[in-house]
C-alpha cells in the first residue's frame, strides 16, 4: 500500500506530456508572441560597426637588453628577459584612463554623438556622462598574453566614427608618451645640454685665449723652449767669455791696431750683441729673459684654467650619455602595425540569434505558465480545497 502511494506521488514523463498536450495553445501563443516581439525588438536595434587597430608596445629597456644580450653573455653576465619590462601593462592603463577618454571626446567633439538631449542632463555634466558611455559601450582595449599584440576597438553607429575614434586614440596616446619622457628624464637632458654646450662654448674660449698667447709669446713647448733657450744663452756667454781671454792675451803680445786683435774684437761685438738681442728679445725661439719667468707663469695659468674646464666638459659629456642612455631605457612607445579603417559589415546585434533567444524564452516561459495553469486547475478542482474557501453558514 505504501509502495502505492509513493507511486502516486511521483510525476511520470507521460503526465508531463499530457500537462503540455492539454495546454498547448498557451504554449503555442506565448511562443509565438516571445518570437513576435524579438524579431520586432531585433529590426528596432540599430547596426553597430567595429573598427579595431593594432599596435606594439615597445619599451627602449627591451631593446638595449637585446642589443648588449651577447656581449654580456660572453662575458658570463646573464641580463633580465624583455619580460620583466612589459610595456603593455602601461599603455593599457593610459588608454583605459579616464583623461585620454575626455582628450578623445574633446577632440572628436563626441559629447552629442554620444547622448542626445545633453542639456536635459541635471546635475551630472554632459562631459562625465559622455565618458562613462564611452568607457563602458565605446572604446576597448584587448592584449594578447603570448605576443602582446594591442588591439584598441571602437564601437559605433558609424563606421567612419568608429575608425576615427580608434585612430586618434592612437595618435593621443603616442603624443602622450612623448610628454611624459619630457617631463621625467627629458627635462634634465636639456638641462644638462644646455651645460654642455655653454662648457663647450667655455674650453673653445680658453683655447683660443691659448693658441694668443703662444702667438704672441711665441711658446709652443714652454720646458723645452725654456731649456733651448738656456742653452743657447750659456752658449753665448761661454764664447764671450773665450773672446774675452783670447783678447787680453792677444793684446798683450800685440799692439792694439794688429788684424788678429781687431778681428777679435769684432768678432766679441757680434756675440755681445746676440747676448743683448737675446735678452731683449729671447732670440726668437721664446720670450726675453726678463720675460720669461713671468711668461712661463701666465702660461702655466692658462694651462691649468684650459686643463679644468676640460674636465669638467668631459664629466657634463659622461653624465650627459649616460641620461640619455637610462632615457632611453625608460622610454616606452607603440608602433601601429595596423590602422582602423571602417568596416563594411557590422559588427552587432546578430538579429537571428536575438530572434532564436527570444523564441526559446518564449517557449520556456510558455512551458512555465502551462504546469501553472495545469497545477492551479487541480487545486481549484480538489473538493477540500473548495471546502475550505467555501461560505459557512
Amino acid at each position: 500500500m505504501a509502495e502505492k502511494n509513493e507511486n502516486s506521488d511521483e510525476i511520470s514523463f507521460i503526465d508531463l506530456v499530457a500537462t503540455i498536450w492539454r495546454q498547448k495553445w498557451l504554449v503555442i501563443v506565448v511562443t509565438v508572441l516571445a518570437a513576435v516581439l524579438s524579431v520586432a525588438y531585433a529590426l528596432m536595434q540599430p547596426n553597430q560597426y567595429t573598427a579595431t587597430s593594432t599596435v606594439l608596445p615597445i619599451s627602449g629597456s627591451s631593446s638595449l637588453l637585446s642589443q648588449y644580450a651577447g656581449l654580456a653573455a660572453m662575458a658570463g653576465v646573464s641580463l633580465p628577459g624583455s619580460d620583466s619590462s612589459n610595456p603593455s601593462v602601461k599603455i593599457q592603463a593610459i588608454l583605459n584612463s579616464r583623461e585620454l577618454a575626455v582628450k578623445v571626446i574633446n577632440e572628436l567633439d563626441l559629447v552629442p554623438k554620444l547622448i542626445k538631449e545633453p542639456e536635459k542632463l541635471k546635475d551630472v555634466s554632459p562631459l562625465a556622462t559622455a565618458v562613462g558611455i564611452f568607457q563602458k559601450s565605446v572604446f576597448s582595449v584587448s592584449v594578447d598574453s603570448k605576443t602582446s599584440l594591442m588591439k584598441v576597438s571602437a564601437k559605433t553607429k558609424s563606421a567612419a566614427l568608429s575608425a576615427q575614434i580608434a585612430n586618434t586614440a592612437i595618435d593621443l596616446l603616442q603624443q602622450d608618451l612623448s610628454s611624459r619622457v619630457l617631463t621625467a628624464s627629458g627635462k634634465n637632458i636639456v638641462v644638462l645640454e644646455q651645460q654642455v654646450a655653454d662648457q663647450e662654448k667655455k674650453v673653445r674660449e680658453l683655447q683660443s685665449k691659448m693658441e694668443d698667447y703662444q702667438r704672441k709669446n711665441k711658446l709652443v713647448a714652454p720646458a723645452t723652449q725654456s731649456q733651448q733657450g738656456l742653452d743657447l744663452y750659456r752658449s753665448l756667454i761661454q764664447q764671450k767669455m773665450t773672446l774675452e781671454i783670447q783678447i787680453s792675451s792677444l793684446q798683450n803680445a800685440l799692439s792694439a791696431d794688429n788684424p788678429k786683435v781687431t778681428a777679435a774684437q769684432a768678432q766679441l761685438a757680434a756675440i755681445q750683441k746676440q747676448i743683448d738681442n737675446f735678452e731683449r728679445t729671447g732670440g726668437g725661439v721664446g720670450p726675453s729673459m726678463n720675460e720669461t719667468p713671468k711668461a712661463l707663469m701666465e702660461y702655466a695659468n692658462l694651462q691649468a684654467e684650459l686643463e679644468l674646464a676640460t674636465k669638467i666638459y668631459g664629466g657634463l659629456l659622461t653624465s650627459l650619455e649616460n641620461l640619455r642612455l637610462q632615457d632611453a631605457t625608460d622610454k616606452v612607445f607603440v608602433e601601429v602595425i595596423d590602422t582602423a579603417v571602417p568596416p563594411e559589415q557590422k559588427s552587432e546585434p546578430s538579429r537571428s540569434m536575438i530572434c532564436v533567444v527570444g523564441t526559446l524564452a518564449g517557449g520556456l516561459v510558455g512551458l512555465l505558465l502551462a504546469f501553472l495553469r495545469e497545477a492551479l486547475q487541480k487545486v481549484i478542482a480538489d473538493p477540500e480545497v473548495r471546502a475550505k474557501f467555501a461560505k459557512k453558514k
